[in-house]
């Protein structure tokens, strides 16, 4: 009898076989939107034991050196671990609409946790994307965002203990939505004074050139 993704998960958790869970993404041939919201929710609400035993191949600077915010000395929610084995399953590929209908079955505390993540992530990222890092992109964290809002969207309108989750992550993105729009203003400037140096540039190659085919 075939064995699908999620039976892999669900055994790996049973036997305890944290290690092989976290490298199930890449291993598998296909990894459904299912497995990924099972995994993650385990690696939110493992203990720290389990966490360490699920990252046991790699040392604390290999995991450091995937993490940008260790290097600035950024607070986290997680430990240094427990970060990299989500982000892990963050980066991996899916369907925004299956991720979207697999989160339902994500428990709430499990969904709040992530959201403050998120946010936490969005502070942290990058203006200029690091490929070695284990950060997933800011394409992925709206995506999951998405997600988990769209999935949750009744919990998260009743829950007092999400007013505040909900609240802070809209101003954050307010203020990103803010900065984007100002960068693309100046983009704008900083294009057409680019266009213009260029022309100078030109120009001015255009002129020494005649310079030389007089002086001949």
């Amino acid at each position: 009898m075939a064995v699908n993704d999620l039976q892999h998960v669900e055994k790996c958790i049973e036997d305890g076989a944290l290690s092989k869970l976290l490298q199930l993404p890449s291993t598998l041939d296909d990894f459904s939107e299912a497995s990924l919201i099972r995994s993650m929710g385990f690696f939110l609400k493992a203990s720290e034991k389990q966490i360490v035993l699920a990252t046991k191949d790699l040392s604390n600077d290999a995991i450091q050196k995937n993490l940008s915010w260790t290097k600035n000395k950024s607070s986290s929610p997680f430990s240094n671990r427990r970060c990299y084995a989500i982000n892990i399953m963050l980066k991996q590929r899916f369907s925004p609409q299956f991720l979207q209908e697999a989160a339902r079955s994500l428990p709430f505390d499990c969904v709040l946790s992530l959201i403050k993540y998120l946010h936490t992530v969005l502070l942290w990222l990058p203006a200029v994307p690091n490929k070695n890092e284990s950060a997933p992109s800011l394409e992925h964290i709206i995506d999951w965002l998405n997600a988990l809002l769209d999935s949750h969207v009744q919990q998260l309108k009743l829950a007092e203990d999400a007013t505040e989750v909900v609240q802070t992550l809209y101003e954050q993105v307010t203020l990103m939505t803010k900065w984007q729009l100002e960068t693309k203003a100046l983009l704008g400037a900083l294009a057409e004074l680019n266009r213009q140096v260029e022309e100078q540039q030109r120009n001015t190659k255009m002129g020494n050139y005649c310079i030389e085919v007089i002086s001949f």
